[in-house]
């Protein structure tokens, strides 16, 4: 009874209007035609969810009912609490960044109050790249768990809610990372490089099959991805690390997608990169993160991208009061005139709910006063 009544709240809650409203704000934003507003989108880790509304991540994760019902409460809490420009559209399966290199053997960590954490790397030596496998979209590192919450969900929210299947985000150098370790990857494309492309050609090749089978799985065809790459980091590779070893697998697999790549995403400080990335096909929304030189960014790229700009969520958020907040907000405007920009505070993890629903507020209030200055 008690998960009827919350499948008929969500249902309630998808069906608003509102949200159609802001799918064709975002399918306008995202085609780089003129909307009256700056969205703005707040992205939360788990370990949020786990502190706000009392989940045990382990339970989460481990129970596929337990993940359903959490799920229908975040998209409850996210409609009434978190007010800001993201649809509410279903159940999302995800088990984060462990997904990838789960499927090649590694064992992921999981904890009650903190998203999963990635395993010890597995390749240890270059023979232990010829043993890996293709992965099994069924039997492979966490997809026999994610393959049970699906049909779960599918079948406790009887096609009255959506459910999105589990996405492979994580770039083919992102996963090497995961599998072999940093220190030890970039030793290896000095001392040795056809090791470090065999790894990177196996891993892209694993995607692509995956993704053929995920197809089959779900009857429809994935047209476009993501490439989720905090590992391309200026602090930590050379540009001609990245164009070298990096970017021909991300290229290839834009070239896979009948759409190419939509959406490139780096935590770390990708200002020298930003030229070639830019040259990936399909690309049309760009993370800048705070590592990130947003005028650089602007000024190579201007309005050929969507800008994703993302703040930092302790210095810029969690310790900032109202005033701070929208001076910070006000820098980022500035710097960003003329591009297409939305606005990210997140990841957030330790931030109060308060501190987040003021962010938003202060957020509302400054660039709709940017938006009307910029229309006079």
């Amino acid at each position: 009874m008690r998960l009827r009544r919350l499948v008929g709240r969500v249902e309630k809650i998808i069906g608003d209007p509102k949200y159609e409203e802001l799918r064709g704000l975002w399918n306008d934003f995202y085609a780089l035609e003129e909307t009256n507003r700056i969205p703005i989108k707040i992205t939360f880790t788990m370990a949020f969810f786990a502190k706000n509304l009392n989940i045990n991540l382990i339970e989460h994760y481990q129970k596929p009912e337990k993940y359903v019902e959490d799920s229908l409460k975040i998209l409850l809490f996210q409609h009434k609490e978190v007010l800001d420009d993201r649809v509410k559209g279903g159940i999302v399966i995800n088990f984060g960044e462990v997904l990838e290199s789960s499927l090649f053997g590694s064992e992921p960590v999981f904890n009650s109050h903190r998203d999963p954490l990635l395993g010890e790397p597995i390749v240890k030596t270059e023979e232990d790249v010829e043993h890996l496998n293709y992965p099994d979209f069924y039997e492979s590192g966490l997809m026999p768990k994610i393959l049970e919450v699906y049909e779960t969900a599918e079948k406790m929210v009887k096609t009255r809610i959506p459910v999105f299947f589990e996405r492979w985000d994580r770039s083919p150098w992102g996963v090497a990372v995961h599998l072999r370790g940093l220190i030890e990857l970039l030793k290896d494309t000095f001392r040795n490089p056809n090791f470090v492309h065999k790894l990177l050609n196996f891993i892209t090749e694993s995607r692509m099959r995956w993704e053929r089978e995920k197809e089959k799985f779900l009857g429809t065809r994935t047209e476009s991805a993501s490439l989720y790459n905090d590992e391309v980091d200026a602090q930590v590779i050379a540009p001609e690390t990245y164009e070298i070893f990096a970017h021909p697998y991300e290229k290839e697999l834009a070239d896979f997608y009948s759409r190419g790549v939509f959406y490139f995403h780096s935590c770390g400080d990708i200002t020298p990169f930003l030229d070639i990335i830019a040259t990936l096909r399909g690309l049309r929304r760009l993370h800048i993160s705070p590592a990130t030189d947003f005028e650089t960014a602007v000024s190579k790229l201007g309005r050929k991208f969507v800008f994703q700009k993302r703040m930092h969520p302790v210095s810029d958020v969690e310790l900032c009061d109202a005033e701070t907040m929208g001076s910070k907000i006000e820098e980022i405007l500035k710097v960003g005139r003329g591009t297409s920009l939305e606005l990210d505070p997140g990841p957030i993890q330790d931030a109060s709910l308060e501190k987040m629903k003021t962010w938003i507020n202060v957020a509302r209030k400054t660039t709709k006063s940017y938006m009307d200055t910029v229309s006079r």
